[in-house]
């Protein structure tokens, strides 16, 4: 089915935002599941002979004692091959897309997609949970395609107005997705269920919605996205895709070291972020549901930095919002660390959800002033002509940090048996990231491009 692609900008930008939202919002109702989703592999299939079997005999010679350090382990092991294939497939389905079209690339990714979580709604094993994501991780590279569509619907002194639509969606799909993942998961998480004929399991109602929101999605995007890239443009199609690896080529210097900012910042957020739900049930012994709170406060003090963040760069720049930023989330680490875990003879002291609560929200705070000013100060201290690949190059530092941060904060919280250390070690990451931006020159804004 073609579409005419002489539609007006504004209705292109909304099917974009539209699709990134479903697609994000998809992928990540798994989030606020691990804990309980490991639990229940582990406890039903966890002896010798299944993969989670050997992979919980491995972890027990490593040192993984209790069936809560194996599950934080594991998290981090299925986030990072998330993360690695997203990495490695991004350029790859950006290159194809730049060949045969955008739309043609999205139907496809997309249609991925959706095989892979109703594959989801059938694991009874725990090796069809790991294909599941290996399939999904490989066809993540929906939103390089989304992003290389913005851009090709904006002109060039307009194109960070393209990647806000992508942002903002990315943004919002993190809000929703965790929040109805922990809305449909069971109400008793560590009960066993029998085996059913069919591979369905106690977390098959959140693969279910995953699947939906893949399929719409797919229907959406088959139905009324129009290709974006003309034939006229693919001969063009060669050009290599930005990435980490091009960052020394880079002629701003400006550039790299807010780059290397950014990586270092988003090391210590993923690994947070990749932890936080493990970290709540150790301490308040959180169901998937409990959780919904937790996001949802997150999302707010996300919403509220971003709308803080437009008046504050009016009266100190970009720069500083970004140091602001760094001094929260130092801030913010450090209060998470020093709450005491609970243990059989130290029951968990009074004040420790109030201070886990305004770390969070400190740390939301931090990242809605951060993110958007990385991305103004690349897109800043770029030529006009170089504006798609800097904040290309910028994106691939945030997609190498989701493969470096989740597995680093997951196997020092799983050697130590204590959050004490993930979070003592991203309040240190922040501390260079900060003297990168502090270093950094005041942008040059020309009114006429900005």
């Amino acid at each position: 089915m073609s579409v005419p692609a002489q539609l007006p900008q504004r209705r292109i930008l909304g099917l974009i935002f539209l699709t990134v939202l479903m697609d994000i919002i998809g992928f990540s109702v798994i989030i606020p599941l691990f804990p309980h989703l490991l639990s229940h592999y582990i406890s039903s299939e966890g002896s010798t002979g299944t993969l989670i079997g050997s992979l919980s005999a491995a972890a027990e010679w490593l040192g993984g004692d209790t069936v809560f350090k194996k599950t934080v382990l594991f998290g981090g092991l299925l986030s990072t091959l998330y993360s690695l294939l997203q990495f490695v497939f991004s350029p790859i389905w950006g290159a194809l897309s730049d060949r045969f079209g955008r739309r043609n690339i999205l139907t496809i990714t997309l249609a991925g997609s959706a095989l892979s979580y109703v594959l989801w709604i059938f694991a009874a094993q725990f090796w069809v949970v790991v294909l599941t994501r290996m399939i999904c991780g490989m066809m993540a590279g929906n939103i390089a395609v989304a992003s290389a569509a913005a851009a090709d619907v904006t002109e060039e002194k307009e194109r960070t107005k393209g990647m806000a639509v992508v942002g903002i969606a990315i943004g919002m799909g993190f809000l929703v997705g965790p929040v109805i993942g922990g809305l449909t998961a069971p109400h008793e998480v560590n009960t066993v269920v029998a085996a059913s004929p069919l591979g369905l399991n106690p977390f098959s109602l959140p693969a279910a919605v995953s699947a939906f929101m893949a399929t719409m999605n797919f229907v959406l995007v088959w139905a009324f996205f129009p290709e974006t890239l003309p034939l006229k443009n693919r001969a063009h199609a060669h050009t290599k895709k930005p990435s980490i690896f091009d960052l020394a080529t880079v002629g701003s210097s400006e550039v790299r070291r807010t780059s290397l900012a950014n990586l270092i910042y988003q090391v210590a957020f993923t690994g947070m972020e990749n932890t936080v739900v493990f970290l709540t049930l150790a301490l308040f012994a959180y169901s998937p549901r409990d959780n919904v709170t937790l996001f949802l406060f997150n999302g707010m003090c996300l919403i509220f930095a971003q709308g803080m963040a437009r008046q504050i760069v009016k009266g100190i720049g970009q720069k500083k919002v970004a140091m602001l930023g760094m001094l929260s989330a130092i801030v913010a680490f450090s209060l998470v660390a020093l709450i005491p875990a609970p243990t059989d003879v130290a029951p968990l002291v009074p004040w420790a959800k109030a201070v886990f609560y305004i770390g969070m929200g400190l740390l939301s705070f931090a990242t809605g002033l951060i993110l958007p000013s990385v991305s103004s100060l690349v897109s800043l201290y770029s030529s006009p002509s170089e504006q798609g690949r800097n904040l290309g190059i910028l994106r691939s530092a945030g997609s190498l940090a989701r493969v470096i941060g989740p597995l680093t904060a997951a196997f020092l919280y799983f050697k130590t048996g204590s959050h004490f250390w993930v979070y003592v070690f991203g309040a240190c990451l922040m501390v260079p990231a900060l003297w990168v931006i502090r270093s950094l020159p005041e942008p040059v804004i020309h009114r006429e491009n900005h």
